[in-house]
């Protein structure tokens, strides 16, 4: 399945393209954000680098869910540069460090992607476009997660930006 962009861009913040949505069906309390070529051998090779929240691996981030056997909804923004701190109406926010290879078998048109998969293999994924690899090399990206569940359901806002390796940060209040 594709993401469908939503057109919006932020309000606040560093530029933005466009930001995609997704409704992720879940059937584990995670799901994982992956950096380079799906492969279900580097989940066995998570790293100690983790928060209780998310635990990456360089290629690859586990976030968890509030839920299970639910839909979560996705909202991923790629920016130019770190935005502000903005944790008003969220449950709490980390930062992590992505490393995103290009595709060994792009397609013409997207090149590059950010894919978004329930934990188990051949669940619900999200392809999301224009994760980029400037010069087609890997490329570190900072993610910070933000998660809050209400009314409406859970949600998670990913916004994404070029930047070099730094530690999980657990944001607050």
């Amino acid at each position: 399945m594709r993401a469908v962009g939503s057109g919006r861009a932020a309000e606040r913040g560093a530029t933005v393209v466009p930001e995609e949505s997704y409704d992720l069906e879940v059937e584990a309390p995670a799901y994982v954000v992956w950096g380079s070529p799906y492969d279900e051998e580097v989940l066995g090779e998570i790293a100690d680098d983790w928060s209780p929240y998310l635990v990456p691996d360089a290629r690859v981030v586990e976030v968890a869910t509030h839920t299970q056997w639910s839909t979560v909804h996705l909202v991923l923004q790629r920016l130019d540069g770190a935005p502000p701190v903005d944790l008003d109406g969220w449950d709490d926010a980390h930062e992590v460090s992505l490393l995103a290879s290009p595709r060994t078998d792009p397609v013409p048109e997207n090149p590059d992607h950010i894919l978004i998969s329930s934990r188990g293999e051949g669940d619900d994924c999200a392809d999301f476009d224009e994760l980029e690899c400037p010069g087609g090399v890997d490329t570190w990206w900072r993610m910070r997660v933000h998660r809050r569940v209400g009314s409406a359901g859970e949600e998670h806002l990913i916004q994404a930006w070029i930047a070099e390796r730094q530690p999980v940060v657990q944001l607050s209040r």
